[in-house]
């Protein structure tokens, strides 16, 4: 497999990783200081527009591409095991299930979240170019410790919840 074709697999992995992962652990910030949630969802969106520089246009659109897969595994992981429910009482004991003000909430960061992704989308395309040749090295490198980084942290929060059936318990 070409160095290339391997650089476009860890981005494409880190992207998906990072955002929805982010989708969940701004939630988590949030609750503990209200002040980190948007430096956090902007350092997201910066790790994601260095993700998809790219030599060119085409690869560029190849990245972002493979990051559907990864993202649809990734999220169903995070529905799978109720993470956001769980981080929640995690955080608050006896919070319960969430409501609809706290799903909306969520859905006000997710948008947030998909702008800024987008926003850097915008700059990746207007700045990937056969310059970027020389850091794709230093991007697959970041993005592999990126995307352990981020598996570890996520592994680890899991550890710390309560069960789910406890949560349900609580009402």
């Amino acid at each position: 497999m070409k160095f290339k074709t391997i650089n476009t697999i860890i981005c494409s992995a880190t992207m998906s990783v990072i955002t929805v992962s982010a989708i969940f652990l701004a939630e988590i910030i949030g609750i503990a200081n209200e002040l980190f949630r948007l430096p956090y969802l902007l350092v997201v969106a910066v790790i994601y527009a260095a993700m998809l520089l790219s030599e060119s246009k085409k690869q560029l659109l190849l990245k972002w591409v493979l990051s559907l897969p990864f993202s649809f595994f990734c999220f169903e992981y995070f529905w799978q095991t109720h993470y956001s429910i769980r981080a929640l009482n995690w955080i608050i004991e006896g919070y319960g299930t969430q409501s609809a003000g706290g799903n909306f909430s969520g859905f006000i960061v997710l948008i947030l979240l998909l702008v800024l992704c987008f926003a850097g989308m915008i700059f990746a395309y207007s700045k990937s170019s056969e310059k970027i040749k020389r850091y794709i090295k230093v991007q697959s490198l970041t993005g592999i410790w990126i995307f352990m980084l981020m598996i570890i942290v996520v592994a680890y929060l899991e550890t710390q919840f309560p069960a789910y059936h406890d949560v349900l318990s609580y009402h």
